[in-house]
């Protein structure tokens, strides 16, 4: 057997390293050398010189000194961040005109001309990755048709959640969620003794399946094969696996070794199809079906010479890997039926297809629109569509970052239960249900800023100032708190996620609210234009003080910090978002002035409109829908295609987004205009330069 892992670790090696294709694609045009004159050098006049010119430079950043297409092709990682800053609205300042949409995007275009000449805009290049942490769970426990969970994934969230039918189409009015977090010790596991999975790196402004991060190591080899281990000879697996009788045990009938082969090689070959996710050939039968031959001749024994086998099949890296595209040499790439298959699968159950799924790609039926969106619609009626809320809604919502947020204990002992089980757990749930209910119901996904709307437990309706007998109609024992009810808000400025207690508590320091993190949060999640990471030598805000009598609130501190030109640019921008929020303290609580007394200004202005407050605030995005649209269909894109978005695939998101639009908004319409995408639709992976990501 550890010949066998062993031989797999080069191979999947392998697969990670793909030979790359030519440079400068067949088609792809190129950048003529007078056009810099007639677009970049009339942009960087315009919009640009007038503070990076010369030595004096602001951020020391002389854009004078490109006076050719020659200099800007000597300069590409420059040009690079020059481009971006455009493209995500970071220059020029808030206090300069802003370029017209047609005069970036004839930018763009010449900055992607520009690549092509010069050989630095390759055709995508596709990346095998193995399968996440919850693709692992997920895949393992369809595969052995095991009915339960068999890992304690942080993600589920949810030990009990009875309450999810997405064949409904609505979500029930009292839902009863109990939380791993509060019962983790108490729930008995399926199978005992099981190593942890090995856990995914974070990925800055991406996702867990992002393909970048999804490296493979001898270390992680010898973990997967633990744990294969583990599974098959769990002392309950015979008992939990679905597929214990038809795949391990011997039938009545084959007394004889060479029955019991035979009746060994037919059960691998419909187990390897299920196990690798695509057709398998003759030769991939015949190898496992020795290695089963050999173990039952050492062992004489059907059973455990199967459970070797099996073993050997999850250590493969036909099995930990995922398989979205198929590659006829190095340089030709393609989506076939079974590859788009297990991309469907992936993005919206994070697991292998299921029969019908694998049934429709045997038979040519994922090509069209039509035959994808058929399937789709059957996908989201499945319980495995739990999935998309607690894998991509928890990481969309940074709600990892509530679990982890520990507010000090002696100036908010309310927000501890026990040591582990906070306030910060009912909050995650009220959010996972929002998430939920507007996937399930389909609902306009604008809701997710301003929902009227929530499921609270007494604790929450509490917290937030919530009347139990004005919003039930009676009053729920505090005990219930498992006990999530749909109510109405009474007041404007609560609803949505922007303003929920999960936002607010894990964008706080541990003393005091942090204007900064909070509207660093919206940028990146509400409108994917996270900001860049501040310079290396800036003072942190607590150094930035005022006389003993007259201390500076946080306002006060960071207008003192916007005076510095080189932080103005981005908190021109993260700032008015944060202090909209400001009248909520740092557990989420509302408020009107600082402990001190002082009244709390909540003013700021976006998209040229003045607001005050998170009501006003979220009135005026819902006004600029698009931004919203835009911000949520990008993060879900990336999620879905499993890597960073780049300039190239915007022209193609754009019209995702015009087709959304057009549609309604409805959470349904952003998952199958993704689908139906061509950016869905092609080989995956990413441009070796790192242009424009969102």
């Amino acid at each position: 057997m550890s010949g066998i892992l062993v031989a797999s670790i080069p191979l999947a090696t392998a697969f990670l390293h793909p030979e790359s294709p030519p440079q400068n694609p067949q088609g792809q045009a190129s950048a003529p050398t007078d056009e810099f004159e007639e677009t970049a050098r009339t942009f960087l006049k315009k919009h640009c010189l007038k503070c990076h010119t010369g030595e004096s430079s602001e951020a020391d950043l002389d854009l004078s000194q490109f006076d050719s297409q020659g200099t800007v092709n000597d300069a590409l990682e420059t040009w690079e961040l020059v481009i971006d800053s455009i493209n995500d609205d970071y220059m020029p300042p808030s206090e300069e005109a802003r370029p017209t949409r047609e005069e970036i995007e004839r930018l763009k275009d010449w900055y992607q001309r520009t690549l092509a000449e010069t050989g630095n805009a390759q055709a995508i290049v596709p990346r095998m990755r193995r399968l996440n942490q919850t693709e692992y769970e997920n895949t393992v426990g369809d595969l052995l048709r095991i009915d339960g969970e068999i890992f304690n994934s942080p993600s589920r969230l949810l030990l009990i959640d009875r309450y999810f039918d997405p064949t409904s189409k609505k979500m029930p009015r009292h839902v009863l969620a109990m939380s791993h977090m509060s019962y983790k010790q108490k729930r008995p596991p399926l199978i005992t003794g099981l190593p942890d999975v090995p856990s995914d790196p974070p990925v800055e402004h991406g996702y867990s399946n992002d393909h970048t991060s999804l490296s493979f190591s001898p270390l992680q080899a010898e973990r997967y094969f633990e744990l294969a281990n583990a599974i098959v000879y769990g002392d309950t697996f015979s008992r939990i696996s679905g597929v214990w009788d038809s795949m391990f045990l011997p039938r009545p009938q084959d007394q004889q070794i060479d029955q019991q082969k035979a009746t060994a090689k037919d059960r691998l070959s419909i187990f390897l199809k299920r196990a690798f996710r695509r057709p398998v050939t003759d030769q991939e039968v015949l190898r496992y079906a020795q290695l089963f031959n050999r173990q039952l001749e050492l062992k004489q024994s059907h059973v455990e010479a199967m459970k070797d086998t099996v073993v050997a099949v999850l250590v493969s890296p036909s099995f930990l890997f995922r398989r979205d595209f198929s590659a006829s040499s190095f340089d030709t790439y393609e989506v076939d039926q079974f590859a788009m298959a297990n991309r469907l699968s992936y993005f919206l159950w994070a697991s292998m297809p299921d029969d019908q799924l694998f049934q429709a790609a045997s038979e040519g039926r994922l090509n069209s629109r039509t035959d994808l969106l058929r399937e789709v619609r059957r996908m989201m009626q499945d319980k495995k569509i739990k999935s998309l809320a607690t894998d991509f809604g928890m990481q969309w919502l940074k709600l990892a970052g509530v679990n982890s947020a520990r507010p000090d204990p002696d100036l908010f002992p309310e927000f501890y239960h026990t040591k582990v089980f906070t306030t910060g757990t009912d909050m995650m749930i009220e959010q996972l249900l929002l998430f939920e209910t507007i996937m399930v119901e389909d609902r306009d996904i604008m809701e997710f800023i301003d929902a009227d709307w929530a499921y609270l437990n007494r604790n929450l309706m509490d917290w937030y100032g919530e009347n139990p007998k004005q919003v039930l109609g009676y009053t729920p024992d505090k005990s219930m708190w498992e006990d999530f009810f749909r109510i109405r808000w009474s007041n404007a400025h609560r609803g949505g996620v922007i303003a929920s207690g999960a936002t607010l508590v894990s964008t706080s320091a541990t003393t005091r609210t942090s204007p900064v993190y909070r509207g660093a949060w919206i940028l990146d999640v509400i409108f994917n234009r996270p900001p860049p990471p501040p310079p290396a030598n800036v003072p942190a805000l607590e150094e930035i003080k005022g006389s003993a009598d007259r201390p500076l609130n946080v306002r006060q501190r960071l207008e003192k910090h916007r005076l510095d030109p080189s932080c103005s640019v981005c908190h021109d921008r993260i700032d008015p978002m944060g202090f909209a929020l400001e009248k909520f303290d740092p557990i989420g609580r509302f408020r009107n002035a600082y402990p001190n007394g002082v009244p709390i200004d909540a003013k700021g202005e976006i998209f040229g409109e003045p607001f005050e407050g998170a009501a006003r605030l979220k009135s005026v995005i819902r006004r600029n829908d698009r931004e919203f649209v835009q911000g949520f269909s990008e993060h879900l894109l990336k999620y879905a295609l499993g890597r960073q978005l780049e300039l190239a695939d915007e022209k193609e998101t754009q019209a995702i987004i015009d087709r959304v639009m057009k549609r309604g908004r409805n959470f349904s319409s952003v998952v199958e205009e993704i689908v139906a995408s061509e950016l869905f639709r092609s080989p995956p992976g990413s441009p070796p330069t790192q242009l424009g990501k969102k």
